[in-house]
């Protein structure tokens, strides 16, 4: 056999070895995210150019912080009981086709979070979790959980059309340690909604009020994460919304 013979044949047996291995680390991931490659199943082959998880899978070999992200949101996912997971996953499929010209897949992973609020009710020891599917009625608004005796809106302050126009030109962006007057009004206007909406819905009078908030803050590498909570913190106790309760993450 010639040099270049013996060459050849050992670049083949390397790349079928390279094969075999990718496809056991995919086995590996489908095995340790089931839920999450339910939803990667969800999209038709061939997959369009414009819907989420574009070489997924070969992103999560290659990007251990991705692999953390998806690991968490996994975790959430199994909170749910079959029910939810049926629920949310038909809610969470034509949104696994809509980007966002400017803001991503935003609306996406704020879908993905209501998983969050419901594990938030299950912790708390509240039974009969489910989703409340939108109403058929138009202009009728319906929280997004439902327990026996509480409700549940989920509310996400995203990052400001400053910073979304800034990521979206790939500008250079700076942040200061304090949370300015434009979010405490969309924080306030959002926990009131959330109250109002609730109470229209209507559950008796004994139901407990629940607003899950989640914050994305405009520093990315959240260098001030606990002065913002802080902050957040004095803002809702300084100016309290009525027969609300407020569950916050940042």
């Amino acid at each position: 056999m010639t040099t270049w013979a013996v060459f050849g044949l050992a670049i083949a047996i390397l790349c079928v070895a390279l094969w075999f291995l990718l496809k056991r680390n995919t086995g590996v991931h489908r095995k340790t995210l089931p839920r999450i490659f339910e939803l990667y199943d969800l999209i038709t082959t061939p997959r369009p150019p414009s819907a989420y998880f574009q070489n997924f899978e070969q992103s999560l070999l290659e990007i251990p912080q991705k692999l953390k992200q998806f690991r968490d949101i996994e975790r959430d996912l199994q909170g749910l009981d079959a029910d939810g997971w049926a629920f949310l996953k038909s809610e969470v499929a034509p949104l696994l086709v809509a980007r966002d010209p400017k803001r991503g897949w935003q609306a996406l992973f704020d879908k993905l979070n209501q998983a969050k609020a419901f594990n938030h009710l299950k912790e708390a020891g509240y039974q009969n979790i489910r989703f409340v599917p939108p109403s058929a009625v138009r202009g009728q608004q319906t929280p997004d959980l439902q327990a026996d005796g509480a409700l549940c809106e989920v509310k996400t302050i995203n990052i400001s059309e400053v910073e979304a126009d800034r990521r979206d030109g790939g500008g250079v962006g700076t942040s200061t340690d304090c949370l300015d007057e434009g979010f405490f009004r969309k924080l306030s206007s959002d926990l009131r909604k959330a109250r109002d909406q609730m109470a229209a819905y209507g559950a008796g009078g004994c139901t407990k009020y629940i607003a899950y908030v989640i914050v994305n803050f405009d520093d990315s590498l959240h260098e001030y994460a606990d002065r913002y909570r802080r902050q957040i913190d004095q803002f809702i106790a300084s100016d309290p919304v009525p027969g609300l309760k407020v569950a916050l993450v940042s």
